[in-house]
């Protein structure tokens, strides 16, 4: 044993040894090196950090309308309003030296004491757009600054006095697969017609007034990356091989090294190639399973696309916490799933249920209150989930008119100018 123990002091002490002499010898090559890299880190956080603050927020409660008569589809054309931000690729001094990052807003929904609210929190400089783009849609809402619900409550949750819950949902599958849509729910009759939004309303009509429901929608404009993702994803599923453009050693020529070799025993050939299976084809002879896979993927990226995150919080006081709303909330989500393409799960990591492993009690109440705070700041997770405008307005838009049961408070008459005869004094 001593032997051994002799042998690996003496294998590992060399190698220690090379390494002090190698950095002895180097050192002055190394080390700027990686101070550079340290300080170019600190350096985009700070920046980043420096233009997110100088952002200016409002936040806006939309008043719903007494008589809804339109579909989530209005709703998608609001969320395709808040698309315009998008810079179509930031460039090199927005990104290192203004720290500039796409600008993203927040939809969100908040219940209590019976009553449920809508709220859309954005950039001011972006409040005309998404306030034209509203009443453009819903003409009877209205539109009014609110109250900061958020800052309501104690600045750490949970506390004393209140206990907290919650989640972030993301997708299972990769983001080019869709979730269950409006389409999917509608109906032809009007008295068949399934509103999504209805359950959440439903269980906000019947919390108390020391209980609390959050969801938070953060939505950041994305490019073009993810299309490609869902394009390639199809062509897999229908087995078309990805064509490659050759690369040319002669531009003008289009022959490659390996062609230039050959061209004295065989004639290059600079005929483009083409797909040997015929597309129509390839369609035809898949199962109707994945059919319905291929033509779900290429809808959904046909419509303008949003980095998202899903935030869920409930908070009620501790000697009267309870789970049965949670479990009407999980439900909420689950009706967009599907079994063949994409559902959204809670993120294991944000659940705030059980935590295994050591020091569960503090690593529990860590994760709680990490959870506030995201929301708070609102921070995106991690873990990028991509939802498209019909995704979105499936899962928050104003109820139709056929809820009826709920506490929603609705404008039972529309505010109008006064008449141009009335006396001015």
């Amino acid at each position: 044993m001593s032997q051994i123990l002799q042998l690996t002091d003496g294998v590992f002490g060399g190698l220690w040894k090379s390494i002090a002499d190698v950095w002895s010898e180097l050192w002055w090559i190394f080390l700027p090196v990686i101070a550079f890299f340290i300080f170019w880190d600190f350096w985009v956080l700070y920046i980043q950090f420096r233009f997110i603050s100088s952002i200016k927020w409002d936040l806006l409660e939309i008043k719903v309308p007494k008589d809804i008569l339109k579909t989530p589809k209005a709703m998608e054309q609001i969320f395709a309003a808040a698309h315009a931000p998008y810079s179509y690729g930031l460039t090199f001094k927005d990104k290192y030296w203004d720290g500039r990052v796409e600008y993203w807003m927040s939809f969100e929904l908040f219940g209590s004491a019976g009553e449920s609210h809508f709220y859309l929190r954005l950039p001011k400089q972006f409040r005309n757009l998404m306030e034209s783009a509203i009443y453009g849609q819903y003409p009877g809402a209205e539109i009014i600054e609110a109250e900061d619900y958020v800052k309501q409550v104690s600045k750490i949750v949970p506390n004393e006095t209140f206990e907290l819950f919650g989640n972030e949902q993301i997708l299972r599958a990769p983001s080019c697969y869709p979730i269950r849509t409006y389409p999917m729910f509608e109906e032809s009759v009007e008295e068949r017609r399934v509103d999504t939004i209805a359950p959440v309303i439903e269980t906000m009509s019947k919390l108390k007034s020391d209980e609390q429901i959050w969801i938070q929608i953060l939505t950041r404009p994305t490019g073009d990356d993810w299309k490609k993702e869902g394009e390639a994803m199809a062509n897999t599923i229908m087995g078309i091989k990805d064509e490659k453009k050759k690369s040319s050693w002669f531009p003008g020529f289009g022959l490659t090294l390996g062609e230039i070799f050959r061209a004295p025993f065989e004639h290059p050939n600079t005929e483009v190639e083409k797909p040997k299976d015929d597309f129509r084809l390839k369609l035809l002879m898949l199962t109707p399973g994945q059919k319905e896979v291929v033509e779900g993927i290429e809808r959904k990226i046909s419509k303008l696309g949003f980095e998202t995150t899903i935030r869920f919080v409930y908070i009620d006081k501790r000697d009267a916490f309870s789970r049965d709303n949670v479990a009407s909330m999980q439900g909420y989500f689950r009706q967009f799933n599907t079994q063949n393409m994409n559902l959204l799960r809670p993120d294991k990591d944000t659940m705030t249920a059980s935590v295994r492993g050591l020091f569960t009690e503090r690593r529990l109440a860590w994760r709680k209150r990490l959870i506030f705070e995201k929301y708070r700041d609102m921070i995106f997770n991690s873990r990028k989930s991509i939802l498209n405008i019909e995704e979105l307005a499936t899962i928050y838009h104003l109820p139709i008119t056929g809820v009826e049961t709920t506490y929603l408070k609705r404008i039972e008459s529309r505010k109008g100018s006064p008449p141009p005869t009335l006396p001015v004094l």
